[in-house]
């Protein structure tokens, strides 16, 4: 395979340089991604009441599916191509486009670009749409600066999500946002360790995964945990099985569900749809 398929977009420094917070953009694109649709209604509800609440509008085009990126890692690099393409005219403009979703938002942002390597014409469309791609958080601390005034109670703590962490290089800003929204955070052992899910790999690798799976709910565990706080629903389908699994007493949510506090649009168990576990 062609070396130059394999690079990814360089990363881009999303926060904010110094203390000016820029004027939120009229309207943004919601991209919402498959498990959150299919899974986590909830997190979309509450990630568009926090960018709503700015008075930017949110659109979320017909046609849009899936980011790809369960074709990409398992080497279907065609399908991949075919799947994002499709979806490259309901992506163009000038909107940001916000993404829930460290891995989708990896795929989008650093990945699509790649897809196109003898193709300039479509190549320049992708990286168009690329530039234009933030997470949720990044989003967030850009536009707003700030988690808002603190909501969540008791002790909460944070797990990195592979591809926000270590393909998109976000470490500081989901908790920079929750030392806002929460009474106290605290950093849980190995918070940077995968959860075990990986997509396929906790299929074809059950036995890891769980193990993996079991060391972090005990982190969570020994830390003090009321809250497990995920910025990607693929970690929280593996976290709230494992914690259901062990009828732990801890909670999980979403980043935007911790953000935007209890009895806000998306929160578990509310009068919308939570769907966190």
């Amino acid at each position: 395979m062609p070396a130059e398929e394999h690079e990814e977009r360089p990363r881009e420094d999303r926060s904010r340089k110094d203390n000016r917070t820029p004027p939120p953009p009229e309207r943004v694109i919601f991209y919402p991604t498959c498990l959150v649709d299919s899974y986590f209604p909830g997190v979309g509800e509450a990630a568009v009441h926090l960018i709503e609440r700015t008075g930017t509008e949110v659109v979320v085009p017909a046609g849009l599916t899936c980011c790809a990126v369960p074709h990409f890692n398992n080497g279907y690099r065609t399908e991949a191509r075919k799947t994002l393409e499709a979806q490259m005219d309901i992506l163009a403009g000038e909107d940001p486009i916000i993404v829930p979703s460290g891995s989708c938002g990896w795929m989008l942002h650093s990945v699509l670009p790649t897809l196109f390597p003898g193709d300039p014409w479509r190549r320049g469309r992708a990286e168009q749409i690329s530039g234009r791609v933030y997470e949720l958080s990044q989003y967030l601390v850009r536009f707003t600066g700030t988690g808002g005034e603190p909501r969540l109670p008791g002790c909460t703590v944070y797990h990195d999500s592979c591809h926000l962490l270590r393909g998109l290089g976000e470490r500081e800003v989901p908790r920079r946002l929750l030392e806002d929204a929460c009474e106290r955070r605290e950093e849980m052992a190995r918070a940077d360790r995968c959860c075990g899910f990986g997509g396929s790999f906790a299929v074809k690798y059950p036995d890891v995964s769980c193990a993996m799976l079991d060391e972090k709910i005990r982190s969570a565990e020994k830390a003090g945990a009321d809250w497990i706080v995920a910025a990607d629903a693929g970690c929280m389908l593996q976290i709230g099985c494992g914690l259901a699994r062990r009828g732990s007493g801890i909670k999980l949510l979403h980043l935007a569900q911790a953000l935007a506090g209890p009895g806000a649009p998306g929160w578990p168990g509310g009068t919308t749809t939570g769907g966190a576990l």
